[in-house]
């Protein structure tokens, strides 16, 4: 079957509004004249029974939605269902939502907000102005040339974002490893990981300090730096002379501060906490016997079910330790 190509354009006020989602194909928004929005789409395939449809329509508000939608009873028969492109021009300033099963998501060269979600499919971000909120559960997000707030969540999908500029950072990921690069502002930066690790790639003259509250995690340092083991999980790390701090709560994930060029190497600890007296060994006493401590495996399991948070889990792990 030939390619069916759809065209539409939208008359908006500012801020303009876009919510696009797509299952399988392309996502390509870029920036256009001021006061429109403009879509094509190209549909690839068989659409004639039905089960997937391409929608476009405005809001009594002015929002724009287009969205590759499915007939649920069909879709789930369809192991590739067909794909639509979508090539989208949009006003600076654009609040945009955009979301996609197994389909590629690139934006580029606009000032705005910008909510990403990606299950599978890989996004690409670059030359953008924020603030950002993004989501992936097992796709790619990459991207430069950020800058804005950022608020992330993943689950195994890889997140690098480089020559950017993040004043704040608020990040979590199960088991995918985190790359930022941006000097460290005013924060604030909190990161959690069950085995994900968290690098940032700083400027040389970095000044900062971080938390680590971990079962096993480590931090690691490209800069001068020194840790201090303050007992129950934490660590206490001093980057140059200190400042901003930034936090990292993990089971086993690490946390890493690199300049381009200089490998990372562990921080050295010391501890800060006296040992624990000795005390006297109280009479033996019966007791029931305490149920069998969960294994790692089945902890990680729990917390991608979303049976345990990150938090309960690290105090989990410290009490069986």
């Amino acid at each position: 079957m030939s390619d069916e190509t759809i065209e539409k354009t939208f008359q908006v006020a500012a801020p303009a509004r876009l919510t696009i989602s797509n299952i399988r194909g392309s996502m390509i928004i870029q920036a256009g004249e001021a006061g429109v929005i403009e879509v094509k789409a190209v549909k690839h395939g068989n659409f004639e029974n039905g089960s997937i449809v391409v929608e476009m329509s405005q809001d009594a508000d002015g929002s724009v939605r287009v969205e590759t939608r499915s007939n649920e009873s069909l879709f789930r028969f369809l192991s590739y269902p067909p794909k639509v492109d979508y090539t989208v021009r949009v006003p600076q300033g654009i609040h945009l939502e955009a979301s996609c099963v197994s389909s590629t998501l690139n934006v580029s060269g606009l000032e705005g907000e910008f909510r990403c979600k990606t299950i599978s499919g890989d996004a690409e971000l670059n030359h953008l102005t924020g603030p950002f909120k993004l989501n992936v559960v097992s796709g790619a997000i990459s991207g430069s040339h950020l800058a804005g707030t950022l608020e992330l969540g993943t689950v195994s999908g890889s997140v690098h974002l480089m020559e950017s500029n993040f004043p704040t950072a608020n990040a979590s990921t199960v088991s995918g490893d985190l790359i930022l690069q941006t000097p460290i502002s005013e924060g604030s930066y909190h990161f959690s990981s069950v085995s994900g690790s968290v690098r940032l790639l700083v400027p040389p003259d970095t000044h900062c300090n971080a938390e680590l509250n971990s079962v096993s995690g480590s931090i690691r340092s490209s800069l001068p730096a020194t840790t201090t083991r303050m007992g129950h999980g934490l660590k206490v790390t001093q980057v140059g002379s200190g400042g901003t701090t930034v936090h990292l709560k993990s089971v086993s994930g690490s946390l890493s501060f690199e300049v381009e060029g200089i490998p990372a190497t562990n921080v050295p600890v010391t501890n800060s906490y006296p040992a624990a007296p000795v005390m006297p060994t109280p009479p033996t006493q019966l007791a029931t016997p305490a149920p069998a401590p969960l294994s790692t495996a089945e902890i990680l399991q729990r917390i991608e079910r979303g049976e345990m948070t990150v938090d309960e889990a690290i105090k989990l792990m410290k009490d069986q330790s």
